[in-house]
């Protein structure tokens, strides 16, 4: 696999989901562990923050490869 014929879109999507893999793990165990909620819930609002994460990285990441 050629690393650089990724374009920037490529490039952030990639690195979005890297973000928001961690940040969902994190919530998850922290709202489960740290906070003793239901598993189940946690895991919903783990997987919300995710995308939500995933969204704003995504734009940002895109802005930042692009120039």
């Amino acid at each position: 696999m050629d690393l650089n014929s990724w374009t920037p879109d490529d490039n952030a999507r990639r690195f979005a989901t890297l973000i928001a893999t961690a940040s969902a793990v994190f919530t998850f165990l922290a709202l489960w562990l740290g906070a003793a909620w239901n598993p189940l819930l946690a895991l919903l609002l783990a997987a919300v923050a995710a995308v939500i994460v995933w969204t704003v990285a995504r734009a940002a990441l895109r802005a930042y490869f692009r120039r």
